[in-house]
């Protein structure tokens, strides 16, 4: 009679626990994902997050781990076909989801559709330190009105008259800034200049110091730079215009936390 309550009470504690560990993982209600044939040439589209549900459309499986697992394109490692292979992949969310439980509704679609295996680890990582130069900063700072009008920082690019690339940034501190340039440079720029304040920053910079599609493919990273004008100059180097700002961009190799891509199907389970 012991041996049967004890038995009992083991299988009751070993279904609670496997029913906790599905709670811990949400997932979408429903899903399709569907590869994108090779062959179409399609422009890439802005993502759609709504309060339940993701609409990716020609989407690199690269651009959807990152959205998932919160990650920079810079902190993570796997093979080259991540980035080329693309999807279509619209997926909603039981009722009563937020929008804050979808990445982790997409890390359970990825492991499930793609077979995804990742693991976190710490590496050395080559970084371009953002520092104060010898004289001090002379920057602009921004008035109240600066800004893209909702409290944030309005940033745009445009080719520039000498043939380069002209940067923008109304109204954004350093952060805006040095996350702008990491997506252009494709290496992780950190801040140590100490400054607090917003900004107004103007910028020239020659698209071949840019890492083309290196720099880009993650979530809320900027989409690749169309190539130069035939004959085009190729304008200053955004090291030069750092400097004219009173700030200096140095090499340096420093720790991070990186994710590291041990499996992935590039064909997906069926819907």
């Amino acid at each position: 009679m012991t041996r049967t309550i004890c038995t009992a009470l083991v299988s009751s504690l070993v279904a609670a626990i496997a029913w906790g560990q599905r709670t811990d993982a949400p997932s979408f209600e429903v899903a399709s994902v569907k590869p994108v044939p090779p062959h179409e040439n399609r422009a890439w589209r802005r993502p759609i997050l709504g309060v339940d549900r993701v609409e990716l459309y020609n989407a690199t499986l690269w651009y959807c781990i990152s959205y998932a697992y919160g990650t920079k394109s810079y902190q993570m490692f796997g093979p080259d076909w991540l980035r080329q292979a693309r999807y279509d992949i619209v997926a909603k969310g039981p009722a009563g989801a937020r929008r804050e439980e979808l990445p982790k509704m997409m890390q359970s679609l990825l492991e499930h559709r793609f077979n995804l295996q990742a693991h976190r680890e710490s590496r050395e990582i080559p970084v371009l330190v953002l520092t104060a130069g010898k004289a001090g900063p002379h920057l602009e700072e921004a008035g109240p009105e600066s800004g893209d009008g909702q409290g944030g920082a309005a940033v745009s690019m445009a080719a520039a008259e000498d043939g380069g690339e002209r940067l923008t940034i109304k109204g954004g501190g350093m952060a805006t800034l040095v996350n702008t340039l990491t997506g252009l440079l494709g290496r992780p720029v950190v801040d140590q200049t100490g400054l607090t304040s917003r900004y107004n920053f103007s910028l020239e910079f020659s698209r071949s110091e840019t890492a083309g599609p290196d720099a880009t493919g993650g979530f809320n990273e900027p989409p690749p730079l169309p190539p130069p004008p035939a004959g085009a100059e190729p304008g200053p180097s955004i090291y030069t215009s750092i400097q004219q700002l009173g700030l200096r961009l140095l090499p340096k190799t420093l720790p991070m936390n990186v994710l590291v891509i041990d499996r992935a199907d590039k064909v997906p389970i069926e819907n």
